[in-house]
This record gives structure tokens, C-alpha cells and sequence, in this order.
């Protein structure tokens, strides 16, 4: 690169695309070629001592600290990073020299992380290293949507078995279900006891009456049996009746109330939440979660949790001593979901990466994809896993619904099939698992899919269709529509699901493409449906009268939305594949 004179007549757009990136892009160059025959250790030294920043954009300066392109060309690696520090150099090293989609993660002084995904490339030349070009994409706030999306997702999981076994608890079985209910708040929050404490009748003690603990710590029973409510905190009981929060996050710290400081010692509590188990209105007892020694910095989903379970915990025992049912199941979780409705703008984002858009780069084989959600956040999900034999698993689908549910179930689709991919030997067996998965904590949604398995080297797809529409294909020269289908049912429809699995070669030249129902239930100004069969019709058409894959997916979208008067009613997703 050190030789390369900029070209502005060739080159012009590709140098405005590198150095107005905000994507770290780089260029570092060995002022020796290095032998590729040294050992991995003598690799790393040389690298790290002989490499040389040659070209970058702004992006990558800043990274290191520097305010301009200028000020980082011409630095050595050893300059910008300790040699302690390169273990991303040495997973170069050991993978031949390149990098493919690796994440790494920086930690900052505050303890946070940012993450990145880097792609890097080496040049060869005669057996000696002489270059390597890279390219880093900060993903930090990808994976923080993923991890709060995904602890929305067992929020709700747990909300909802929690709330079932309730509901379908008889009164004499609601203790089995309060300690279902404090088994899987202890597994959440990561607490050491969670413990539930009910006000005698005479309202003068408090009693610890159910309790889970991990194996090895110390139980409550023996300690918080008739505790006077007279010697305990006022201030704190006003907090408990008005349906607050208290949080003691050091119980050592409570020099100044030492009746509850003896407590806390006898019972080896170390920090503690507590919220009031209240029926109409009033206080009957306590739902607390503490640690034994370490310091409990509980999250506001904890704090949201908690007080949820104490609602079916507080109504669980006035139903076991009044024998009535739960009066306010379906307001606790009214309450739920409108708290969770306000995280739609993060649902929203991670929809993103439920929809792939950048393929990478795949022998033979071209692949562009689009996605009109029809509400907020869409129920259609286009993914791909690579395999470790090279091919590529696809997963188009669309959940029944739309919103929140149908976010939720997406996410929980997208984690099957990811895992499913590495583990299945054909599309229909994706399928099957991902039923069988799926079935148990999934009631009110069924999916439609198509699973391809791609063998780019041989221009091989293997299909399996679960009630998903006719993939169309087509040769660029002839355009003459042609469809793989097969009328399998979709998975979570019904009990059992058993597919079957349709090979099909493809030629140099060949367009398939798939798509959404929501491309054909279209709503006619004056009446009626278009339907699937008068899908395929126009969509012939467009197919012979389009030059390119771009002109037939703005056919496409334009004869749903603007050419012709019609009304969309549900998402809608294009995948288009060019062999």
C-alpha cells in the first residue's frame, strides 16, 4: 500500500466511503515482510515490533486517541498497544491470518465493556507476510438490546408459569405454588434465600412461612419466627403499607437501629429487598429476597419481579385461608405488559437483527433481503447461521400476531434456531426441533417458516416448507416463473410437527425468491383479498418485464403500496437470492 499513489479518477468513492466511515478501517504494513515459517510466538513479537499504520480512516484514529488521520500514519503497533494486549493477534495468527466476524471487548474504567466485531485480512506474498487490512464495528449497544431483550424475554416466561400455576393451583395446593414462586424469583435475581412472612391475625408478629434457599445457606425459619411488629422500623412499615420498595444493602451499616441490626446478624442476612403482600389495601405480610454475604445490587426488573410475585403470593394465601380465587391475576399482568410496551423502541432495534440484511460475502451466490413491518415491531424473521461444513442455514418465518407477543416470540425463535443449526442434519430436522422446543413455553402464536440449507459450492438448497408460501425461481434469460412447495402445516399449530426435506440444484444465472404473507393479503380499496393465486400472476409479469434484481423489488413493494389502491395488513418480507 506504501506504494499506491491515490487515483481520484478510480478510486474516489471507494476513499470517501473508508475515510467517512464510522467503522474503524485500517491498513498496517510490515517495514520487513515477515516469514510466515516463524514460530507463533516469534510471529507475534515480529508483528506487533515491525508492523506500521500505513492508511486509515478517522474512525480508527480516534480509536487510539488521536484527533486526526495524520497524527496515527507512520505509528508502530508497539506504539498503540502493549504487547500483553494483542490477543486478537494472536487468533490472527493461529487462523491463517485472518479474522472472520470475531467479537472482542475492550473494559473501560468504569467497568463497563464496549464490544466490537472485527474482520482482518493478511497478504501473502512469497511465503512472507506483508500487510494486513481490518475493519471493526462497535456492536456494543447491539448486544446490550439483546441482553435487555433477552431478560424481558425470561421476565415474561417467568410471569407467565408463575401466573398459570396459580391460576390452576386448587387452595390446598397454593403453598406447592408459593414456592414454585420463590424458587424462580431466587433464580432470577440471583439471591441466596427468598422468603415470604405473614402477619399473625392479632397483627402484633411477623413469621417467616415459606422460604427457598440455596444449598449451603443458612435458613430464616429458626430466627424469623414471632417477631414483634411493635420493636420493628415505623417508617419502614409506612413504606410496606403504601406498596413501596425497601432496599438495605448493607445490614452491617444499621448501627443506629439496633434491634434490627441484632436480627440481621442472628439471621446472617447481608442485604435485603422487601415489598408488603397486601390484600385490599392492607399489609398481611412481607416477600423479601437477601444475599448472605455479598453486597445485592438488584436491578429495577428485580425490584419489578419482586413485586409482581408478591401480588400472586399475597392473593395465593388469602385464597388458601379464604378459599376465593385469585381476583387479580389478569391486573397484575395488565399492569406487566404496559410496563413492558414501554421497551417497544428496544424491541424495535433488535428487530433489526431478527431481519438480516448483509449476507457477507458467499461464493456463487448473491443474497438481498427487505422488511415493511406492518405495526411498531414486525413478527417476521429472516436469519442465517453458517455451518460448520461451510453451508448456510436460513430461517424465513413469520409468527402469528404482531407487537409485543409477537416480538417476544420472535426472539425465543431466533435463539432456537441459531442453536437448532449447529445441531440438525437437515431443514426439516431445524423444523422438528425447533416444535419441539418451542411448544412448551409458546401457546397463543404459531410460526410459518421455510428452512433452506445452502451449499453455495454447489448451487444446492435443500428445502422445508412448515405452511410456508411456494419459493419462486426462475433462469435470468428464459423468466419463466417456476415454485418449490410443499404443503406442510406450521410448527406450534398443532401438537406434533414431521416434515420432509426437497433437494433442488441450481444453475449459474438462476433468481429464487421468497416472501411473506403479508405480500399477497392485501386489501383491495372496493373489497376483497388479492390472494396468493393473483399474487403469482403480477408477480410473473413483473418478473419478465424486470432487467434487474433492484427493479423487481421496487415493482414489487410499489405494486403493494403505491401503483394499485390497497390496504396491508401484515408484515412484509423479501429474500432474493441470485446464483
Amino acid at each position: 500500500m506504501s506504494s499506491r499513489e491515490p487515483d481520484y479518477g478510480r478510486y474516489q468513492h471507494l476513499e470517501s466511503f473508508i475515510h467517512l466511515s464510522k467503522d474503524a478501517i485500517w491498513c498496517y504494513e510490515l517495514d520487513i515482510p515477515m516469514p510466515i515459517s516463524l514460530s507463533e510466538e516469534e510471529q507475534l513479537q515480529y508483528i506487533w515490533s515491525r508492523s506500521i499504520v500505513r492508511d486509515c480512516n478517522l474512525a480508527m484514529a480516534r480509536f487510539f486517541g488521536y484527533n486526526s488521520v495524520h497524527e496515527i500514519i507512520g505509528k508502530y503497533l508497539k506504539d498503540l498497544v502493549s504487547l500483553k494486549s494483542v490477543y486478537l493477534l494472536r487468533k490472527f495468527v493461529a487462523d491463517s491470518y485472518q479474522l472472520e466476524n470475531y467479537e472482542y471487548f475492550v473494559e473501560l474504567s468504569d467497568g463497563h465493556q464496549r464490544i466490537f466485531l472485527v474482520n482482518s485480512r493478511g497478504q501473502v506474498k512469497e511465503d512472507k507476510l506483508i500487510r494486513i487490512w481490518g475493519q471493526q464495528i462497535e456492536i456494543s449497544s447491539i448486544r446490550e438490546s439483546e441482553v435487555k431483550l433477552s431478560g424481558l424475554l425470561r421476565l415474561s416466561q417467568i410471569v407467565t408459569e408463575v401466573s398459570k400455576t396459580f391460576v390452576h393451583s386448587k387452595a390446598e395446593f397454593v403453598s406447592d405454588a408459593i414456592q414454585f414462586a420463590l424458587e424462580e424469583l431466587g433464580k432470577y435475581s440471583r439471591a441466596d434465600r427468598v422468603f415470604a412472612a405473614e402477619i399473625s391475625q392479632d397483627k402484633q408478629f411477623l413469621s417467616v412461612s415459606h422460604e427457598w434457599v440455596l444449598e449451603g445457606m443458612p435458613s430464616l425459619f429458626q430466627v424469623g419466627t414471632k417477631l414483634p411488629i411493635a420493636k420493628m422500623n415505623p417508617e419502614r412499615l409506612g413504606i410496606l403499607a403504601g406498596d413501596g420498595v425497601i432496599h438495605i444493602a448493607d445490614t452491617s451499616l444499621m448501627v443506629d437501629e439496633p434491634w434490627h441490626l441484632d436480627l440481621f446478624k442472628r439471621a446472617e442476612v447481608r442485604s435485603i429487598l422487601v415489598v408488603g403482600l397486601r390484600d385490599e389495601g392492607s399489609v398481611i405480610g412481607i416477600l423479601g429476597i437477601t444475599t448472605f454475604e455479598r453486597i445485592g445490587d438488584w436491578s429495577e426488573e428485580t425490584k419489578q419481579l419482586l413485586g409482581l410475585i408478591a401480588g400472586f403470593v399475597s392473593q395465593g394465601l388469602v385464597r388458601a385461608k379464604n378459599e376465593i380465587k385469585l381476583m387479580k391475576k389478569e391486573k397484575i399482568l395488565q399492569r406487566f405488559y404496559s410496563d413492558v410496551k414501554e421497551d417497544l423502541a428496544l424491541a424495535k432495534l433488535t428487530q433489526e437483527a431478527w431481519v438480516a440484511k448483509d449476507f457477507g460475502e458467499i461464493p456463487n451466490v448473491k443474497i438481498q433481503s427487505r422488511f415493511l413491518p406492518y405495526d411498531e415491531i414486525g413478527g417476521d424473521l429472516i436469519l442465517y447461521e453458517k455451518t460448520t461444513e461451510g453451508n448456510i442455514d436460513i430461517f424465513f418465518g413469520d409468527i402469528s400476531g404482531h407487537g409485543i407477543s409477537s416480538a417476544l416470540v420472535s426472539g425465543i425463535a431466533a435463539v432456537s434456531f441459531k442453536k437448532h443449526s449447529k445441531l440438525e442434519s437437515s431443514p426439516s430436522d431445524i423444523l422438528a426441533a425447533m416444535h419441539l422446543d418451542l411448544k412448551t413455553i409458546i401457546f397463543k402464536h404459531h410460526i410459518s417458516a421455510c428452512v433452506l440449507r445452502l451449499f453455495p459450492k454447489e448451487r444446492r438448497i435443500e428445502f422445508s416448507f412448515a405452511g410456508h408460501p411456494p419459493v419462486v425461481f426462475w433462469k435470468k434469460d428464459e423468466k419463466v416463473m417456476k415454485l418449490v412447495k410443499d404443503e406442510m402445516y406450521p410448527i406450534l399449530l398443532l401438537d406434533t410437527w414431521e416434515g420432509k426435506t426437497i433437494s433442488k440444484t441450481f444453475e449459474e444465472g438462476d433468481r429464487l425468491l421468497l416472501y411473506s404473507d403479508g405480500i399477497y393479503e392485501l386489501e383491495e380499496e372496493t373489497g376483497g383479498y388479492i390472494g396468493l393465486d393473483i399474487f403469482l400472476q403480477e408477480l410473473s409479469e413483473m418478473i419478465s418485464v424486470s432487467d434487474s434484481t433492484d427493479a423487481l423489488l421496487k415493482k414489487m413493494i410499489a405494486n403493494c403500496l403505491i401503483d394499485k389502491e390497497r390496504i396491508i395488513h401484515d408484515d412484509i418480507a423479501v429474500l432474493f437470492m441470485e446464483f
